[in-house]
Parts: structure tokens; sequence; C-alpha cells
């Protein structure tokens, strides 16, 4: 069994936005066929297949060359199948080399056995054709990707000098990078959890803390962030991370700790 667009039907096309570049290639009666790069990430390739792959298995990974342009078949790799609807994941340096065949007008070809009883031989095939035409703005996309990600924000620790709560310069630029990726993804959570040591009275610190989030808080809005996007609790000096007898400890414990989520059930969402 053999998939592949034909030339007339080859097409390649591009979402971008500053978190996440995508390259799509629809394989007619199979799926679609992607390269994703997100901020902060690297570079995959992920096929989504219509009907689910039923086992696990595996796959090799061939260059053949298109019949306007005879040569040789080339091995690129192995890779494991996975069941389910996205049954190819492909990582960074063999997602490049395909890349690379690609540009050479070559065509990256998954070959499998079936999905049934393993008899007969899946040939996938993405074409070169028309490639070429929408490159430039794949690799416009990818340099222009926020040098950071999701993981690379998910958990952030702001701290305050004694009896502040006004956002220190070192603070506001770490902060400054979750609000750039937040206010860019409306569908990223923020969490605000405020903190004080325990120098004055509860009822004081409890305040104290709730002044110091509402600081960061103020902080997101001004910078393009949603409110519903926040979700702010002060704890005043109940929740020590290190013992407050020392003056390194009750540093540690000034603080307002900031974590981002996102609510996403596919693992790699597709536009």
């Amino acid at each position: 069994m053999r998939y592949q667009a034909s030339i007339e039907q080859s097409d390649w096309h591009v979402f971008s936005s500053p978190l996440r570049c995508e390259l799509h290639h629809p394989v007619p009666r199979y799926g679609l066929a992607s390269f994703v790069y997100s901020a902060g990430g690297e570079l995959a390739f992920i096929m989504h297949s219509i009907d689910p792959a039923m086992q696990d298995s595996v796959a090799n990974v061939v260059s053949t060359a298109p019949f306007w342009k005879p040569g040789k078949d080339k091995e690129l790799g192995q890779l494991s199948l996975s069941r389910g609807k996205t049954p190819f994941y492909v990582s960074r340096r063999l997602a490049q080399r395909m890349l690379y065949e690609l540009d050479a007008s070559r065509m990256p070809t998954l070959q499998y056995k079936d999905w049934a009883d393993q008899t007969d031989d899946v040939y996938v095939t993405l074409s070169s054709a028309n490639f070429h035409k929408v490159l430039p703005e794949f690799q416009r996309c990818v340099s222009e990707l926020l040098p950071y990600g999701f993981d690379d924000l998910k958990n952030e620790t702001v701290h305050f000098a004694h009896n502040k709560y006004k956002l220190s310069e070192q603070g506001q630029q770490l902060l400054s990078r979750i609000a750039t990726y937040a206010s860019l993804d409306d569908k990223v959570d923020i969490q605000i959890r405020a903190h004080t040591d325990n120098k004055g009275g509860r009822r004081y610190n409890q305040r104290l803390s709730q002044r110091r989030g509402n600081s960061v808080k103020q902080f997101f809005v001004k910078k393009g962030v949603m409110a519903e996007q926040m979700n702010m609790k002060s704890f005043g000096e109940r929740k020590p991370i290190a013992s407050n007898r020392r003056k390194s400890g009750r540093a540690q414990n000034r603080r307002v700790e900031v974590s981002i989520s996102r609510l996403q059930q596919n693992p790699f969402p597709l536009h």
C-alpha cells in the first residue's frame, strides 16, 4: 500500500506565530504530516493518521528520488511507531534530515508493516513538489520564535526586600518573560502565590503578602496579560520554605511563586 500526493495534489502550507511554527503536508487517504518547531524547543516531525495505529511497531525512514530526478534510495533511520492517531513522532536530528532531503527535491518515506496483521508493506511518502515555495516562510518563522518556551517558564520565584512589596528590577525582568509568553497564548493560566517571613504580626504579614501578590498581578496586567488568566492567593507567613531563624532563610521566604499551566488535551496541537 502506497500513500503519496501527486504533483497536482502536493500541498505545503505554514502556520506561524511567535510561539510555534508548523509546516503541514496532507497525504491523501492517510493523514497529515507536519514539521513543528516550538519556542524554546527544537524541530520535530509528527504524522497524524486518519485511521489510528492498532499496535506499537517500528518503521524505517528512507529518502527516495522523484521520477524527474533519478537516484538511489538512502536509509535515514529507524523509529518507533506508536498506537493511536499520532503513530509517528520524529525528534530533532532525523526530522532535520528529512527537511534536508525535501530541500534536495527528494522524498522522505515511512516504511512499515500494516497494522492489521503485519503482512503487507506500507509506504507513506512526503512529496517534495511545491515544498520550496513555502520553506523560506517556515524558516523565517523559526528565526522569529521567542528564545524561551513554556517549559522554561513553568515555575519562577520573585523575592522581596524586608517589609517591601515593590518589584525589584531583577524581578521585573524575570516576570517579563512570563508576561510576554502569556500575552501571546490566552490558554496559559498563571498561578500567583505570595508569602512573607515571620517578622511582624500574622495579620500584617497576611496583608503584606497580598500586596506582593497584587504587585505581581498588576505588573502582568500592564504587560498585556488578561486578568482572567491569573489566579492569586496570599499565605502570609504560613508556608515558609526555609527556617525563619536565619537571615538567609527569611530572605527565601519573602517571595512570590509564579507558575504557569496550559490546558492541552492533544500534546501536538496542529492548526
